[in-house]
């Protein structure tokens, strides 16, 4: 019956592509997973270390601007203050590599793996239905 499929992949050829595609699959979870801790984690950060800094300096000093402090000892502080905002490392960085990196590459591989599993069903199919005659 083999030789009425010329063109049919062989069943090792088959399970070497599905192990590919295991893999595949495996690969874009990882870069999904880390995308999203990455995204999580800025937000998280963002909401519970900068925002309560911020807060923190309005409340203090409501009459002025981030922009600087006046002169005198309430100068100092508001520059003190401000000194300790404009050192808070940026998260922006971690959601760009999450959101627009990491996510859609996952999910791209993901697609790509779809498209190899969709291509080897007739071959797959093929076996299935040699088998059932049987």
């Amino acid at each position: 019956m083999a030789s009425e499929y010329p063109d049919r992949k062989s069943i090792a050829e088959i399970e070497s592509t599905i192990g590919s595609i295991k893999k595949m699959l495996m690969v874009s979870a990882i870069f999904a997973a880390v995308g999203y801790l990455l995204v999580g984690a800025a937000i998280f950060f963002e909401l519970t270390s900068f925002h309560p800094l911020l807060e923190n300096y309005f409340t203090q000093f409501p009459d002025t601007s981030l922009a600087g402090g006046s002169g005198g000892t309430r100068g100092a502080a508001v520059n003190s203050a401000l000194a300790e905002i404009h050192k808070w490392p940026s998260t922006l960085l971690w959601l760009k590599l999450g959101g627009v990196g990491h996510i859609p590459l996952g999910i791209f591989i993901s697609l790509a793996a779809i498209v190899r599993a969709l291509s080897i069903m007739p071959h797959r199919l093929s076996y299935e239905m040699e088998r059932a005659q049987e």
